[in-house]
Formats: C-alpha cells, structure tokens, sequence
C-alpha cells in the first residue's frame, strides 16, 4: 500500500544501487530502479540460467547510466546447454548497451559474452574501463575499438582473440591490464607478453595483472616484462598445484627485473608461496629488489630462506644503508630454517633490508614468530639498533 503514495519507485531519488541476494527477492529489484540511476552493481546468484536474468537487464534504466557492473551475466553451464536463455540474455544486455552508448564510462561485466554484446562494448565511444569474458570465436571488429579506454579486464582462451582487440584500440590511452588467461600451453605467459610487446603499450601500460592456472612461472615466461619499464603494479599470479612448485625463477631473474622496473610499488610472482623448498631465489633477491625498487610497497615471492647466512647477503647487508618502503611481504608457507637463532637471524636481515616492513602473510608457525618478532620491533623505540649479528 506504501508504494501506491511513493509512486513506481520506493526511492525516487537514488542515484546508486547495489544489489546481491537470491533469486526469491530479485523480483523486487525493479522497485528500485528509477530512471535517475547513475551506478548499477548487481550480482546475480551463481547458478543455473533463470528467466530473471535477462528480465531484470531489461529494467536496467539508461537515461544517465554510467556504471554497469553485473557479476555472473551468465550462470556456470555453458552458452550450448540452454541456449534460449543466453540468446535472451544476450539480446538483453546488448539494447543495454545501444540505450547508454553515449553515458556509459564503464561496464563490468562477469562471463562469456557473445560476440555481438563484445562488438557492441568495443564501438562505446566514451568507455574508461571494460571487464569481459571473450568468446571462444574470432571477433569481427567494428570500425572504431575503444578510444578512450584506460583499463582492460578479460578472460580469454586464445591469446589471439586478446591481441586482435588490442591492436584496434586506436590512440592508445591504455594504462592497467587484467587477465585471466583459460590458455593450458605452458608457453602461454611468454606468448602474452611477446604480444603484448608488438601493440606497443609498453610506454603507456602501468598496470598489468595475468592470472592463470597449473602453467608454470619461468625466466622465458618472465621476460619478456621486463621492458614494461613504466610499470608500478606487476603481478603473475599462477598458483602451485597439487603436483609442485608452478615458480621456476632464480636470483639472475630477478636482479634484471629489478633494474628493468625500478617504478614498481606492487610486485606478486607465482601464487601465495608453497610449502615446497625448492625455489632457486634466495634472500639475496630482496636485497636487489630493495635497492632498485625503493617504493615498492608489496611483494610477494617464493624464497629459499636457508641462505641467510651465506656470506654475499651478510656483506651486501652490512655495507648498504635500505631505504626500501615496503610494508607488506607474502611468504605463505615457506619452510623455515628449524634452528631458532637462524630464525632470528632471518627474521632481523630482512627488517634491515625492508625497515619499514609491518605485515607479514603467512602460515604455519615459523613465519608466524618472525612476523610478531617485525611487528614487535616496529613498535619499539626507534633508538634501539637492530642486533649486529646481521
């Protein structure tokens, strides 16, 4: 009976909507999407197709629409096995987009598009930021791709269907990739990066992100990043399997990483560090990355922690005053020497070399003594040196 006094929407005046629940409440969504809207965020339950989908996209208003962001468009089966309700739901999303082609500067938009939706994403004139899933098809382009795009979010099977969109991309004014790669082959980070390198955007790129899994991380996968030297953000993230150890870098690796990207503030290689100790970067990596990359602020890595007291970390320790920024390191559950004095060792070496270092992420018990050991430290008065056993 309320509704009847506050006409068609309950609130007339929202400008921003939110929405996450399940199926059974979705259908009063539509109270709340006045033609006012500015930003749309819905998140759809993960489940099978439901004529809800393509029915609440349709009420989506677009008069001032200028941020999309629907999360799981299309369920986890596939376009084939319900194909009605992904030609529905893909009809949908694309008059959408035709609606608000002139107001839209970013669409967000969860799962495998088709190809008319990705051809109809790629002509909005005025779009900053597009995440979408790539068909499995070649994608036919239209005249003019993404002119004003400043940020790229996609999943791709084929590097391909990736390079054919970025070597359209007219005037380039790119500055942060995202990628999820569904590519098995072992080669497919180096094939990423050799194609990244042929669109010319390493002068512009500051931002990359490529995602992927049970591929490992290799010196061959790894360098051809390293003439992205504008780069602030790095992160690879291939996480280890049931199988071993995806990371397969080593200290010679890393120290011409160092010096390629000095701008970096954020640096992940490999996924969150294994329980296997057979990585070949040892301490010494940190000292490089800390000398180079003085704003680095995060890092996560896969070291071999048994080398502390090797004598070419203890002399670069002693005769190098650090100045490195970095506050957050991830060492996930990497094995520690079991000697408590090395720990401690260990656990002081790497405050000298990051002296603004307070999180450490970890697990298991080990690493959890040197983080409270940092953490302990850090809140000290800063008059008390540190032990001179490093």
């Amino acid at each position: 009976m309320q509704t009847l006094t506050l006409g068609p929407y309950l609130l007339p005046n929202l400008h921003s909507i939110s929405w996450c629940d399940s199926w059974d409440l979705l259908p009063f969504l539509r109270l709340f999407l006045n033609p006012g809207l500015v930003d749309v965020d819905i998140e759809f339950p993960d489940t099978e197709p439901h004529i809800y989908r393509h029915a609440t996209i349709s009420m989506i208003p677009t008069r001032n629409l200028t941020e999309l962001r629907i999360h799981s468009v299309w369920g986890n089966n596939p376009p084939d096995v319900d194909t009605l309700h992904y030609l529905l739901c893909m009809n949908a999303l694309y008059n959408l987009l035709e609606q608000a082609s002139k107001t839209l500067r970013s669409a967000y938009l969860d799962g495998e598009l088709s190809i008319t939706v990705i051809k109809k994403l790629l002509q909005l004139p005025n779009l900053r930021l597009l995440k979408a899933g790539l068909p499995r098809t070649h994608i036919p382009l239209p005249a003019v791709v993404l002119p004003s795009l400043e940020e790229l979010i996609v999943s791709y099977g084929e590097t391909s269907s990736l390079l054919h969109i970025l070597r359209n991309i007219l005037n380039p004014t790119l500055r942060e990739l995202r990628v999820f790669s569904r590519d098995p082959s072992p080669a497919c980070l180096q094939t990423l990066g050799i194609s990244l390198l042929e669109v010319n955007i390493e002068q512009t790129l500051s931002s990359l992100d490529c995602h992927g899994n049970g591929i490992p991380l290799t010196e061959a996968g790894l360098h051809p990043f390293l003439s992205f030297g504008r780069l602030t953000k790095l992160d690879l993230l291939f996480p280890c399997t049931g199988e071993g150890c995806s990371f397969q870098l080593n200290d010679s690796i890393i120290s011409k990483l160092a010096v390629a990207l000095p701008r970096l503030t954020h640096l992940g290689l490999g996924g969150t560090p294994c329980e296997a100790a057979t990585s070949d970067v040892t301490i010494a990596s940190l000292v490089v990355l800390s000398i180079n990359c003085v704003d680095l602020d995060f890092l996560r890595l896969h070291f071999n922690a048994n080398g502390i007291i090797s004598h070419d970390v203890h002399t670069n320790s002693q005769t190098h005053k650090f100045t490195c920024k970095l506050r957050t390191l991830v060492v996930g559950s990497r094995p520690l020497p079991s000697n408590h004095d090395d720990i401690l060792l260990l656990t002081f070496t790497i405050l000298h070399i990051f002296p603004h270092l307070a999180n450490v992420v970890c697990e298991g018990q080990g690493w959890s003594r040197v983080e409270r050991t940092i953490q302990l430290f850090q809140k000290a008065p800063k008059t008390i040196p540190l032990p001179p056993t490093i």
